[in-house]
């Protein structure tokens, strides 16, 4: 299948400084409309029970809200938001098993296949049109291995998959199911195993779609 192109005048999210981010509103919308896609949902309520069921959702609505807050929010409302923003951030954590840290930077288009465990990281860049599933942590730290990852548009990350330190992983990467990643991995490049290595280069066009 064939790879999708990049946005016109877009910058990539590989790039040292790059903003992936969009408008936040713009960029749940996108977020919103891949959970339709995968659903086949078609109709009013189809929708509004994904919307509505979905934890995926709700984690990337907070996390959208917040940067929404950081980026684009009036000063005053800013401090009058920021505690009670905070607490539904904790409390969503808490009940979903998603952390999507407001400090780290999120393309649109940001697809959670399932909630439990997944973690990312405060610096972490994760470009557009990306799913994570359950059990992904993006960033983990130690004296060795501080930084977090960058993610190129369209990669899949599989489940119960960890990705330590300032690695870069290309557009259309793949990282598979309890993969270990400690080194970058090249664009559509399928990367598997514990260290992982770098096995293919089908790229994620089958699975993201």
């Amino acid at each position: 299948m064939k790879e999708a192109a990049p946005l016109p005048g877009a910058a990539s999210p590989l790039d040292p400084g790059a903003d992936v981010e969009r408008p936040a509103w713009e960029s749940f919308r996108a977020d919103v409309r891949r959970y339709f896609r995968y659903a086949r949902a078609e109709t009013f309520w189809e929708r509004a029970r994904i919307v509505t069921q979905t934890e995926g959702i709700w984690a990337t609505a907070v996390y959208r809200a917040g940067r929404w807050l950081h980026r684009e929010a009036p000063a005053p409302l800013r401090a009058c938001l920021r505690v009670p923003l905070a607490a539904v951030r904790e409390v969503t954590r808490l009940a979903l098993g998603i952390h999507l840290d407001p400090a780290c930077r999120i393309g649109p288009g940001l697809y959670i296949g399932h909630s439990g465990g997944v973690w990312v990281a405060p610096g972490a860049v994760i470009g557009r049109e990306c799913n994570l599933s359950q059990g992904v942590t993006l960033g983990v730290g130690g004296t060795l291995r501080r930084g977090s990852p960058r993610l190129g548009d369209r990669v899949w990350v599989g489940p119960k998959a960890t990705l330590s330190g300032p690695l870069v992983v290309g557009s259309g990467a793949v990282i598979g199911a309890n993969s270990l990643v400690v080194s970058n991995v090249p664009e559509r490049g399928v990367a598997v195993g514990v260290p992982a290595r770098v096995v293919a280069l089908s790229g994620s066009g089958a699975l993201i779609g």
